[in-house]
């Protein structure tokens, strides 16, 4: 055998240890999630046993009728701007409050021989500031938004002004971290030009790391617009204003048909907003700063927060730090919760995952209805429709599972299948759906055309392009979403579990409820180091995926 030979053997060997490695990986992964799912105690077939199969057609039959009387729907639009003052004033709450951290917190490149070095006394004080400034943020976003909202509807009572705060708490932490690593991957040269001819820091944040950002920072922050809207929909259930407030009524006295039109403002919202946010994303980011002025504005006048209860409430303090004393039954049963959070988050996350992958690639337009060529062949007429048909009929199904939020979703599945951990996995899973395959579906759009147009040319059908065309460009991407939604997802399943549905959250729900402290401040700190945790292995997870080189299109059963 020849020396060509012998490698092209060694090569030909590498690669299929490589794929039956990956076999395995994909078989231990799950298996993982059977077990998980078989810890937890959720049943699946709770869902077609005749209670829960009763209860389901009660839930569809109800939401098959909406409510349209005039006065009901009178109401819901009310409830539905207030929704909107809502997510407006807290996003630009969370921007303010994100964009001011976020200063502080990213790392400004220096030069290999800087001409005139700050003192070591100069140098330690940023770094620590920058590490303070870290903290804060992960200390932000690593308690939900419920509650957040919970602690503040007792300090300033019930209404809207809780649910602004929360989210510009929880989304401002959410949003510094995300423009820090932003700002700390812009090109360097121009920073570095700054920097040589002594720059301030407030200069070189001005002049050099905001002009490369600011399209990314606004786009971000109109993401996060639409996601506060459908935020300040549920933080109603815990007394905080917006259509919440409708959404629990209507589940707890069982009034389905009203749920239905509650349900349906929030979708006609959700899309109006997509709308509006494309268009303001190929726009200047004046346009968006002034939009959001005028909705702050708007916002200011029309919501009644009373903004002075936050100095001078007489309620007792939200947290305590005598006397915490950990006995060992409370760290049993925190760490049984804590399992039983990680285990729901990742059985719901692989679930979303293998249904997401599956309707992805039949809403993007280059797979399903377009072509990596540039003079595709013309397709049958019939075969067209159907294919705009599928497509469009994933994205529906994609948009309608992402626009109802998990909390929503887990009230409706404690009434089919009672509270418990199975529950809070079909909701959040059911909305991931609609979150994963909107993110694959944009990775599958942006692949390098190339590789999938050789395949086209050579008479590949749509599966065969897509699987050695547009797998192997992106499925590292894909993996990192995957892990980055597990770890949003730990985080989710703390707030299902206030309303019954399994995990850390039943527990906190039950010490705000008892006014517990002690139990209250142990909890929390839990939760943040809980979610540290799993952000900190996430991004390293993340980076060692990411930083793989991309596997080569497989190209070899069509050459």
């Amino acid at each position: 055998m020849s020396a060509s030979d012998r490698s092209a053997d060694q090569a030909w060997r590498a690669e299929r240890q490589a794929h039956w490695r990956q076999y395995a990986m994909w078989l231990l992964i799950g298996l993982s999630g059977w077990l998980c799912l078989a810890l937890t105690g959720a049943h699946p077939t709770k869902l077609f046993d005749q209670d829960g199969l009763r209860n389901a057609g009660d839930i569809l039959t109800g939401m098959a009728h909406p409510d349209v009387s005039r006065d009901f729907l009178a109401r819901v639009f009310e409830l539905s701007v207030e929704s909107l003052l809502i997510g407006i004033l807290g996003t630009v709450m969370a921007v303010l409050l994100g964009t001011s951290l976020a200063f502080f917190a990213i790392r400004v490149p220096d030069l290999p021989d800087p001409p005139r070095r700050a003192p070591a006394w100069v140098r330690h004080s940023l770094a620590l500031a920058r590490w303070l400034t870290r903290l804060v943020l992960s200390v932000l976003r690593a308690i939900p938004e419920i509650v957040w909202a919970y602690l503040f509807v007792r300090l300033i009572g019930l209404g809207p002004g809780a649910a602004v705060l929360a989210i510009g708490l929880t989304v401002g932490g959410n949003i510094g971290k995300l423009y820090a690593e932003l700002a700390e991957a812009v090109e360097p040269r121009t920073v570095q030009a700054l920097r040589a001819a002594g720059a301030s820091r407030w200069a070189i944040f001005l002049h050099a790391v905001l002009p490369q950002v600011s399209r990314q920072w606004t786009g971000y922050a109109l993401f996060c617009l639409e996601c506060n809207i459908r935020i300040g929909t549920i933080l109603g259930v815990v007394g905080a204003g917006g259509l919440g407030s409708e959404i629990g009524l209507s589940l707890r006295y069982f009034q389905y048909d009203k749920l239905a039109t509650t349900l349906l403002a929030v979708l006609a919202f959700v899309v109006a907003l997509e709308l509006v946010s494309a268009q303001l994303r190929q726009r200047r980011a004046r346009w968006s700063l002034g939009l959001a002025a005028m909705g702050s504005a708007w916002a200011l006048h029309q919501l009644d927060i009373p903004w002075a209860d936050l100095l001078s409430s007489q309620a007792p303090p939200l947290l305590t730090f005598d006397k915490l004393v950990l006995d060992a039954p409370f760290v049993q049963a925190v760490a049984a919760q804590i399992g039983e959070t990680l285990m729901m988050a990742w059985v719901a996350t692989l679930v979303s995952a293998g249904l997401a992958f599956v309707l992805a690639p039949l809403a993007a337009s280059h797979l399903m209805t377009g072509s990596y060529l540039s003079d595709p062949p013309r397709t049958a007429a019939l075969s067209r429709l159907w294919r705009q048909a599928l497509k469009w009929a994933s994205r529906a199904i994609l948009q309608g599972t992402r626009v109802v939020p998990e909390l929503t979703l887990a009230l409706v599945f404690v009434v089919w299948v009672g509270g418990g951990p199975l529950a809070g996995i079909m909701a959040i899973a059911v909305h991931n759906i609609g979150v994963m395959g909107r993110l694959f579906a944009d990775v599958f759009e942006e692949v390098e055309a190339g590789p999938p147009a050789v395949l086209q040319a050579q008479g590949a059908g749509t599966l065969a392009t897509f699987l050695f065309g547009v797998l192997p460009q992106v499925k590292a991407r894909l993996a990192a979403f995957t892990l980055y939604r597990f770890e949003v997802n730990v985080r989710a399943t703390a707030m299902v579990g206030f309303v019954g549905a399994g995990g850390i959250g039943n527990a906190l729900n039950t010490a705000i409820s008892l006014f517990h402290m002690r139990d209250l401040t142990l909890l929390l700190l839990t939760m943040l180091t809980l979610v540290a945790v799993v952000d900190a292995l996430g991004d390293k997870v993340r980076a060692r995926i990411l930083s793989a080189p991309f596997s080569k299109p497989l190209l070899a059963p069509y050459a």
